[in-house]
């Protein structure tokens, strides 16, 4: 397990390296086709607000680095990694075994999509602070 997941973060470190290389295409040649629109970029460092079914609003931060921390509606905190996986982004929490994956839909024009978790819960991840630029 944990060579699978040093290998996963050395691929996305790698696809990292890859856009950096390619900053000189034009945004034509760049744009995402609509199968690349969710992934690495949907944990692209931030803030954003995750509102579950029940309307609980939980607030998380993507830091650089690929690790996060979120501060839950109940007030209570977690932090840990991320990981890209099968083509979801997986994130483990430290001190918990395992990890929780979740699919991302398409981004909105706000920044905002939905995310459906492994136990079929959906979510609405909503950045704090937009900027469409």
């Amino acid at each position: 397990m944990k060579k699978a997941l040093i290998a996963a973060s050395i691929l996305v470190l790698a696809a990292c390296s890859q856009e950096v290389a390619d900053t000189a295409k034009t945004a034509e040649e760049t744009a995402p086709t609509p199968s690349e629109e969710a992934g690495f970029e949907a944990v692209a460092p931030g803030d954003y607000n995750v509102i579950r079914a029940d309307g609980s609003v939980d607030q998380l931060t993507i830091h650089p680095g690929l690790t996060w921390t979120m501060v839950f509606s109940d007030g209570n905190a977690a932090g840990g990694t991320i990981f890209a996986q099968g083509g979801q982004n997986c994130f483990v929490t430290e001190g918990v075994e395992g990890h929780q994956c979740f699919t991302e839909g398409p981004r909105a024009e706000d920044g905002s999509m939905e995310v459906t978790a492994e136990d079929g819960e959906v979510m609405s991840v909503v950045p704090t602070q937009f900027d469409p630029e």
